[in-house]
Formats: structure tokens, sequence, C-alpha cells
């Protein structure tokens, strides 16, 4: 009786064992709301409150950048013609009559973190801060954010001043669309050369330690090591802190061709990189993105009649994937062709000729244009041959329709007649 109580014992450990194993599979962090988002397709791989509304402090100036990509010439030089005055926390300290390109000031922005570049700046598109706010907030409301309302260039504290980690990843979403916010994110420096007014160079470090910090106070505690926090994996993008919204951290890592936005916010001192790269590492550990469609490969043909070419090559105007769990069987995705019926010619190379749509468990989910790899001509003149044929076979269907119906009322006349008889 003691053995069999002890087995149900063992089995009874071993099954809770794997079952809270299974439970804590997501993992715990510090930071009160974070996001792991697939860049290229927005899944959401891991969430912990994610449209909770959250001081940003100077991760805000993600959209500040963001607005200064979408609105200005980058070699564009700015005077700084008037007093800043007095704005408090991080600055490359501007002074009165000063100049410098919008790149210089868009670097001190995301590398250094300086407040006094972000009010430059948005005078500089909006003419104020105030009016630069009002163009932020609605910018990130045509991205998708629903609980952003921004009310200064830099993230300084304000009550009205919040966003949520789900906004936040959106909009550095469409920051890394731009090539130059990419290269500036992953700086570790910036050196911005004498002026007449700061008469030595000024150079600063990046606030980001996701991309120097080794040794000393530059380590975690990961996984029961301790380790820098430099992680090769991440390749920026912003930093921010205040004392009411804590240590907030926007990422981004790539592993394999697949790349990973992550947001975390209110966290605690160098808690915040340990909370980072644990939500991250989790994303490229559990879930893969696989291609289901690839805008380069031709997708199929048509015999098209009386054309010079005979025959219409087509593939996918753009790329489709899908993100799973790494176990996850993707067997059941289905693509369906679905070519314009009829076509009209001539088609010009890159013309949408129609759709493939994407399926799972029979359901769609989501369909990509198809495009002509190359120009469609008619043999004669540009005329659409075709579309003259299908033209003559409606007036024939036509006719034949009129002959019948006269056909039926000679036959129904007849037939009355005989009747009268």
């Amino acid at each position: 009786m003691k053995k069999i109580t002890s087995l149900v014992l063992a089995i009874f450990l071993i099954s809770s064992s794997f079952i809270t194993s299974f439970a804590d599979e997501r993992p715990s962090i510090l930071g009160e709301s974070a996001i792991v988002m697939d860049y290229d397709t927005s899944k959401i791989v891991y969430g912990k409150n994610i449209h909770k509304k959250m001081y940003p402090a100077s991760t805000t100036k993600i959209m500040t950048a963001l607005l200064t990509l979408e609105n200005c010439d980058l070699n564009e030089v700015v005077t700084i013609d008037y007093d800043l005055g007095y704005i408090d926390g991080s600055s490359i300290y501007i002074k009165q009559g000063e100049s410098f390109t919008v790149e210089t000031l868009l670097r001190a922005l995301l590398i250094k973190s300086a407040n006094d570049a972000a009010v430059v700046l948005a005078n500089h598109i909006s003419g104020s801060t105030e009016e630069f706010a009002k163009l932020m907030t609605k910018r990130a409301e045509e991205l998708g954010a629903r609980n952003t309302h921004f009310v200064n260039p830099n993230g300084l504290p304000d009550e009205n001043h919040y966003t949520s980690s789900y906004d936040l990843a959106l909009i550095a979403k469409e920051c890394m669309k731009y090539d130059k916010f990419r290269e500036i994110v992953k700086s570790t420096y910036i050196k911005i050369a004498a002026t007449e007014q700061y008469p030595y160079d000024r150079v600063f470090k990046s606030t980001n330690k996701f991309l120097w910090g080794v040794r000393g106070g530059n380590t975690i505690e990961y996984k029961g090591s301790i380790v820098d926090i430099k992680y090769d994996l991440i390749d920026g993008i912003k930093t921010g802190y205040t004392d009411i919204a804590g240590k907030c951290l926007v990422s981004s890592g790539e592993k394999d061709g697949f790349r990973l936005i992550s947001v975390v916010l209110k966290s605690e001192g160098n808690e915040v990189y340990k909370d980072s790269r644990t939500v991250i590492d989790y994303g490229f550990d559990n879930y893969t993105k696989h291609n289901i469609i690839s805008k380069d490969a031709e997708l199929g043909s048509k015999k098209i009649l009386f054309t010079k070419e005979k025959i219409l090559k087509y593939k996918a105007q753009e790329d489709f994937d899908i993100v799973t769990k790494k176990d996850e069987n993707i067997e059941d995705i289905k693509t369906k062709i679905m070519l314009k019926e009829p076509l009209e010619i001539p088609i010009k190379k890159g013309d949408n000729v129609g759709k493939i749509q994407i399926s799972r468990n029979g359901k769609v989910i989501s369909s990509v244009n198809l495009v002509a790899l190359e120009d469609i001509n008619s043999i004669l003149f540009n005329v659409d041959i075709n579309k003259i044929l299908r033209i003559l076979w409606s007036v024939v269907k036509i006719m034949l329709l009129i002959s019948l119906v006269i056909f039926s009322i000679m036959l129904l006349v007849r037939y009355i007649n005989k009747r009268k008889k």
C-alpha cells in the first residue's frame, strides 16, 4: 500500500511540475506594461497590459523622429534665432544663434535623447511645440494608436501626455521603414562639431546600454548568470526615463531574418534591459515566421488570345508572411488565385490583374494583389480584339434573345389562331 501511495504521489508531483512549467511558459517581468510585435506582420507574440495608458518619457522622441523624417530634408539647416530658455533633462546645450542640419538634430534627439533638440525640431516643423504635439497625436491615430495623446515633443512629464506599449510599437514599426532611422538608433555616440557659440566639440554616448554596456555597472542577472547588458541581437531603438514614467525602453532585434520590436514601460534601473531581453528572447525562442507568398516568384500564367505576347505571366505584388509558434502546423493554410474576368488589353507591367486569396481552416485571412510581369499588347494597333469579340458576342446573344422572343410570339399567335378556327 505504501508503494502504491508513493507511486501516486510521484506521478502527482511530476504532473504538477509539468503543468506548472507549461503555465509559466510566458515570462514574468518587472515592467508594468510590455509588448513584443513582429515587424512585418504586426503579430503580437507577447503582451502585458498592452493597451494601458502609460507615461512614455523620452520614448516619445520616436514620434518626433518620425515626423522629422516625413516632413524635412535632412540636409536643411536650422538656425536657432530665439532663446530656448530652460529645458529640463537631457540636452546638447543648444545656444541662440547656432545652426545645425536637421540630421544633426535628429541624431542628438535619438542618440543623446536631447530635449532641446526635440523642441528645435518641433518649432522648425510646426512653428510651436503646441502645434507639433497636435500633429504627433494625429499621426499616431493614423497609425492605429488609440490610447495616445502627446503634449510635447520630448516626453517631459505631463498628466495629459501618455501612450501605450501597443501604440509605441506601431510608431516604432513605422519609423523602422526609414534606413536613416535604423542607422541612427544603432549608433553608439554622436559628435557635434564646434560652433561660434560653443567653441569645442560636443561628444555624447548613446543612452541605450544594449549597444555598448559591458562590465561594471553594465551587467544584469539573466537566467542564473551575470551577463553584459550589451546584446548583439539588438540594433536600437530608444530609451526613456522620468521619475513618474520609470525606466522605459523600445528595442528592435533581428534573428535569421525575423525582426521583432519590443516595448517595456515603467521598469526600474537596469531591470528594464533584463525585461526587454527576456520578452524579446521569448519571442525568438517560441515563434517563427513563414513566407507563404513571395513577391519575387512567378505564380502562374494565362493564355491571352489575339495578343503579341500570347501569355500573361503574373506574380504577387508583395510578400505575405505569417508568424506562428514553432510547433504550430501550417498545412491548413491554402492559397487561391483569382484573375480578373475579363482582362482588359493592353496590360502594362505591374498592372493589377487579380488577387491571390489566403485562407486558413477554410476561413479567408488575407489577400494579395497579383500584378503583370510584362506588357501585354494587342496584335492589331493595341485594339483589344478580345473586348470587341466580347461585345460582338453580347450583341449576338441579344439578337438571339430577340429572335427567340419574336419566334415565341409567332408560335403563340399561330396557336391562338388555330384555337379560334
